[in-house]
């Protein structure tokens, strides 16, 4: 048999060392275990084997294995060369396989679970020799990383669990505090190159669109890089230099705007009273336009020396073309209305001279009233208009019934029904466009014609230019802040009828003696005049008051004389005393307290606070020299 001793590592021979202890005729090979093992493991066809580790006591004194291939002749085995192979050569190779400072390998034996070597520093590897591959080591956890030999032995390198993750943690960490220190630098820099590249540029865009939105378009910016932010910056340059160009065509059509605004609000009659010396009748009108010029329009004019024509209109459309439309009919309806027409033709005369001119196809609603203004006779004509409200015999306001034809200028051949009424002295007639009674609010709720209803009776009085201007503050009012959507238009026509003055005055001179003969003077006009006896009454309590202090105290040493003047129109009385004495005004005195008890209220003041009670208006005024105190009294 040869024999040798072989020191394997796990890829070369380190060193063949034939092993002369075996060389005796003592040595019996054929009792051998691990010669009984190889042999029997051997076959023609696979003519390696390997024993079982084994301790040999003889020779080597070691653990080892022996690998064995058969010797053959004819077939037989009739010898067996052998290679024996120290465990303990390789424990120092395989302990320096220390993936971490405590792991440590194992070799072993996995068909009999039993351990053969180890090189765990801190247990003596002799008390593991046998024992199973599962055995607890020093209460540990290991991870085991395993190797099957050629031999089929097993190679078990044990990872602490503990270490293996410690180091695996340390990793991570260090690779997150890497990428973190890398993360800022990058953002560091991004910051930066946004900062300047990005931020910078559009801070300058930004500032800029805020001073062009205030209205300075002078304002250049100048951005050369990025090459995206100067391609935008010359973008806003060129928009600031067409709004420029916008702004001077806008200004230039504003002012024409404004220029024709103008021009249509003097076109629209302005003054009022337009006729001082006609006492028949108030009028008073105005036009709000919802744009620059507007589509409505008012007009009113004598067409002969009795009848008057006062009229309201609503343009289709709104704006310029609205606008011009609405002078050319203003005009049309004046000139036609000047004719001499009875009322209906002169109406179907106006909707056909604008049917024959209405290329563009607007239309008009319109109410018109003529009124004689000697005996109070009016004629209605509505085309397609909002029903007026009309105030008769001293009652509320009403809505006006009467039936309405179509609008002017949508049929030429049209015919027109007309209205005629009668009214009385004070009875007032409003006119007014929809831009009043479809104002919309912020609910987008429509004031609507119960409410103009109900603030014309509220507001009412006997000044009607306030009248309109109250209901016109009670729109925008109600509006909450809501731009006007349409123009508002009004008109308030009041007839006073043929005026019925009587005028009577007393001269003379201002004493007590001359104050029965005044007296009688009063009574008689009085009575001629039909008043009532509690007007007389008033007059009786003025005059005693009045006359008393004239011939008392404005002429302290000598006589002069007094004017009264008695004047009655309609239902108003007016009642004038003038005197050329001291100047002096009973206005001024206060009036008394008169819930105090006489003996307790300051003298004097008790009868001009009379006087003051006893009428309806009272004024005082100094004029050439002369004392003159007007009052007044509705009957």
């Amino acid at each position: 048999m040869l024999h040798f001793l072989l020191q394997l590592t796990f890829s070369t021979i380190n060193e063949v060392v034939p092993d002369s202890e075996f060389e005796t005729e003592e040595y019996n090979y054929l009792g051998k275990s691990w010669y009984k093992e190889i042999k029997s493991g051997l076959t023609p066809d696979d003519n390696t084997a390997w024993s079982l580790p084994y301790y040999e006591k003889e020779g080597s004194n070691t653990l080892m294995v022996t690998a064995g291939s058969g010797i053959y002749s004819d077939g037989k085995i009739i010898g067996i060369s052998t290679v024996d192979w120290e465990i303990s050569s390789i424990i120092k190779s395989v302990s320096e396989m220390k993936p971490t400072p405590s792991s440590f390998a194992l070799f072993g034996d996995k068909e009999h679970d039993s351990i053969i070597a180890s090189t765990d520093p801190y247990i003596d590897n002799s008390s593991l020799l046998g024992k199973p591959l599962n055995t607890n080591y020093h209460g540990k956890k290991f991870i085991p990383y395993v190797k099957t030999l050629d031999n089929g032995m097993i190679l078990v390198i044990c990872i602490p669990k503990q270490e293996l993750f410690y180091y695996l943690v340390k990793n991570v960490v260090i690779l997150f505090v890497v990428f973190m220190i890398l993360g800022l630098i990058i953002s560091t820099l991004l910051y930066y190159g946004l900062k300047k590249y990005i931020d910078t540029p559009i801070e300058k865009l930004t500032d800029i669109a805020h001073k062009i939105g205030e209205g300075n378009l002078n304002t250049e910016i100048k951005i050369e890089k990025p090459l995206e932010f100067a391609q935008l910056a010359d973008t806003f340059n060129n928009m600031a230099k067409d709004i420029r160009s916008i702004t001077k065509d806008r200004q230039r059509i504003e002012s024409e705007l404004s220029l024709a605004k103008e021009i249509q609000a003097s076109s629209l009659p302005n003054v009022f009273p337009p006729f001082p010396d006609k006492n028949e009748f108030n009028i008073f009108a105005g036009m709000e336009p919802a744009k620059e010029v507007g589509g409505d329009f008012y007009d009113f004019y004598f067409i002969d020396d009795e009848n008057f024509m006062f009229l309201i209109a609503d343009v289709s459309g709104k704006g310029v073309p609205a606008a011009l439309f609405m002078m050319t009919t203003k005009t049309l309806i004046n000139y036609i209305a000047q004719s001499g027409l009875e009322p209906k033709e002169m109406i179907e005369t106006i909707n056909r001279k604008i049917c024959e001119n209405n290329k563009q196809g607007f239309f008009i609603t319109l109410f018109l009233g003529i009124v004689n203004i000697r005996t109070g006779k009016i004629t209605y004509i509505n085309c397609g208009h909002n029903p007026p409200l009309i105030k008769q015999n001293n009652e509320e306001f009403k809505y006006l019934e009467l039936d309405s034809n179509i609008v002017l200028g949508a049929f030429g051949s049209s015919e027109f029904n007309i209205v005629e009424s009668q009214l009385n002295y004070g009875d007032t007639v409003i006119l007014y466009t929809d831009g009043i009674t479809e104002a919309i609010n912020s609910s987008d709720e429509q004031y609507g014609e119960k409410r103009l209803l109900q603030t014309v009776n509220r507001v009412y009085q006997n000044d009607i230019r306030a009248v309109q201007n109250n209901i016109k503050s009670d729109v925008k009012e109600f509006a909450q802040g809501v731009d006007q959507s349409d123009d508002m238009t009004m008109l308030i026509f009041k007839y006073n009828g043929k005026i019925n003055s009587q005028k009577e005055i007393y001269t003379g001179t201002a004493k007590q003696e001359n104050y029965k003969h005044f007296l009688n003077w009063l009574e008689n006009v009085s009575n001629n005049w039909g008043l009532e006896q509690d007007i007389q009454g008033k007059l009786h309590i003025i005059s005693e008051e009045l006359y008393t202090n004239i011939f008392s105290y404005a002429y302290a040493n000598h006589e002069g004389n007094v004017e009264i003047t008695l004047e009655k129109k309609n239902e108003k009385l007016t009642f004038i005393f003038k005197d050329n004495g001291v100047k002096y005004n009973p206005l001024e005195h206060e009036d008394p307290d008169v819930t105090l008890p006489p003996e307790n209220r300051d003298m004097g003041g008790l009868g001009i606070f009379i006087v003051k009670n006893s009428v309806d208006e009272i004024s005082y005024e100094y004029k050439d020299n002369t004392n003159i105190l007007t009052m007044k009294i509705f009957v």
